[in-house]
């Protein structure tokens, strides 16, 4: 092979995974139970208007009710059965983003650059330059109900919430793409949007941690010293997320979180790409997907 395709072989290389920069913008529209609108493409805008609902809530009966309410701000501005909008809450204009690796939502790592088709040097990011990060309020507000009820906290993908979680999707973005929550700091939550890969010869795995490959289904510890390789944390989403029927007929379904009654807890929102899945590639360039968000609880009156 001659120096010119040597050159031509590396910059090919330096497309593919963590180590490329993704040029991505992320666009967010309000329609009724839209969250966000991501669209990966260069140079685009951002803007902070969609909106998060809450749905439905099993459980009411009588004077004994529970509703799961929401609020933009944790103040005076809870309401049951409405949109609330998804707050920023950091301050990066995404018009430049990367992909990144994380294990836990705390410690995001980037690669600068690569080196012999390799991605092998990380940095912590700093601010939440190249994610996107928005903040709602949930609340289970009860009367009637012992010390011990709780409400089970779910993700609602009935046609009455929105529907289907995805839509408008276009390309292959949402196969390296993660949903990140949090609740109130502590309990999180990574979700994977698809169980798609990307067709054969558009994945690759060039990203090395101490001299040691990072393998499908693994991510980086950004918060260990030295940096690790970790497992992906990261779950199927529909693992959390009811139907038409709530629960019916889908006991395997696991909450988010178990709600204390009348508690407020503050819901962190996290998009990014995971730069150590193999489907993060530069085949998600230009592509796009609307991603909505819909809550459902139900009330649990024995829940330890």
């Amino acid at each position: 092979m001659d120096e010119k395709q040597k050159q031509e072989q590396e910059s090919e290389e330096k497309k593919f995974g963590i180590g490329f920069i993704l040029k991505t913008a992320f666009s967010l529209v309000t329609t009724l139970a839209m969250l966000l609108s991501f669209t990966a493409a260069t140079y685009a805008w951002f803007s902070s208007n969609g909106l998060v609902s809450t749905d439905r809530v099993s459980g009411r009966s009588g004077t004994d009710e529970v509703e799961l309410q929401i609020s933009r701000t944790g103040g005076n501005d809870f309401q049951g059965g409405k949109e609330a909008p998804l707050v920023q809450v950091n301050s990066s204009s995404s018009e430049l983003l990367m992909p990144v690796s994380t294990s836990d939502l705390r410690t995001f790592v980037i690669n600068p650059g690569m080196v012999d088709g390799k991605a092998t040097y990380f940095e912590k990011i700093q601010n939440e330059k190249n994610i996107y990060h928005g903040r709602i309020y949930l609340r289970a507000a009860a009367q009637g109900h012992g010390e011990n009820a709780r409400l089970a906290l779910y993700l609602d993908g009935s046609e009455a919430a929105g529907g289907s979680l995805i839509s408008g999707m276009k390309g292959l973005i949402a196969n390296a793409a993660r949903l990140g929550l949090t609740f109130d700091g502590g309990n999180s939550k990574i979700l994977r949007l698809s169980e798609a890969s990307n067709p054969n010869g558009q994945q690759t795995m060039n990203t090395m941690v101490n001299g040691v490959e990072v393998k499908a289904g693994q991510v980086i510890n950004g918060s260990a010293n030295p940096m690790q390789i970790v497992g992906d944390p990261s779950q199927p989403i529909a693992n959390y997320m009811v139907g038409e029927d709530g629960l019916t007929g889908n006991a395997s379904l696991q909450p988010l979180i178990m709600m204390e009654l009348n508690r407020v807890y503050a819901v962190d929102v996290y998009f990014y790409l995971e730069g150590c899945d193999p489907d993060c590639t530069d085949v998600a360039r230009l592509d796009s997907l609307n991603l909505h968000l819909a809550f459902y609880g139900v009330l649990m009156e024995e829940a330890n």
